[in-house]
C-alpha cells in the first residue's frame, strides 16, 4: 500500500469516522507522502484499518497522538498495555460515579459507563497516554478513594467503566486508609 491507496481506503470510510480518519492521515503525513517513521506499517497493509492497527500494535507507538485516537476511534482496551502504580478492579458501585471523599464532602468521578461495577487505575505523571483517556477534572488535597487514602494534586480521567488517577504531585504514596 502507498499513501494514494491509504487516502482513497480513508475516503472510502464510514462517514461518522471520515474526520477523525482524515486527522489521522495528517498526522502520519506530509505533503502527498507517508512520513519515514509511519512506511514501515504501510508494507502488507491492504486497508486503512491495516496501517493503523499495524501501528497500534507496535508498542513503541503506545504515547502517540495518532495511536490515542485510533484507540478512541476504535474502542480499543488499551489499559492493560501500562503499568499503573494501583489497580483495584471490580468495585461494586453505590451511585453513579466512584465516590472520592474530601473530609465531608464527597465527589463522584464518573467511570464513563452505566455499569454498577468499576475498575480504579492510579498512573504515575505521564505513564499512560492520555489521549486515550477523557480527562475530567483535577483534584488536590487529601482524600479518600477505593479504600486508600491520597495526599496531593491528581488528574483524573474516566476510559470505560474505569477511574484514573494521574499522579500530578504528591506528598505520598497513595495508603489504605484506616476507615475500612
Amino acid at each position: 500500500m502507498d499513501y494514494a491507496e491509504l487516502k482513497t481506503s480513508i475516503e472510502g470510510a464510514p462517514l461518522a469516522s471520515r474526520a477523525t480518519l482524515e486527522r489521522l492521515l495528517l498526522y502520519v503525513s506530509s505533503e502527498s507522502n507517508v512520513l519515514p517513521e509511519y512506511e514501515p506499517y504501510l508494507d502488507g497493509a491492504t486497508s486503512y484499518q491495516d496501517f493503523f492497527n499495524a501501528l497500534y500494535a507496535d508498542e513503541t507507538q503506545k504515547n502517540t497522538s495518532v495511536w490515542a485516537a485510533w484507540a478512541v476511534l476504535k474502542r480499543k482496551s488499551w489499559i492493560y498495555r501500562f503499568e499503573p502504580d494501583l489497580i483495584i478492579e471490580n468495585l461494586r458501585l453505590k451511585g453513579d460515579g466512584l465516590p472520592i471523599q474530601f473530609g465531608t464532602g464527597l465527589m463522584l468521578a464518573p467511570t464513563g459507563s452505566r455499569d454498577n461495577i468499576a475498575n480504579f487505575y492510579v498512573f504515575q505523571r505521564g505513564a499512560f497516554n492520555v489521549e486515550a483517556a477523557e480527562f475530567v477534572t483535577s483534584i488536590g488535597g487529601t482524600f479518600t478513594c477505593a479504600g486508600y487514602d491520597f495526599a496531593g494534586i491528581y488528574g483524573v480521567y474516566k476510559y470505560r467503566g474505569s477511574v484514573i488517577l494521574e499522579q500530578w504531585e504528591a506528598d505520598c504514596a497513595p495508603v489504605p486508609s484506616d476507615a475500612q
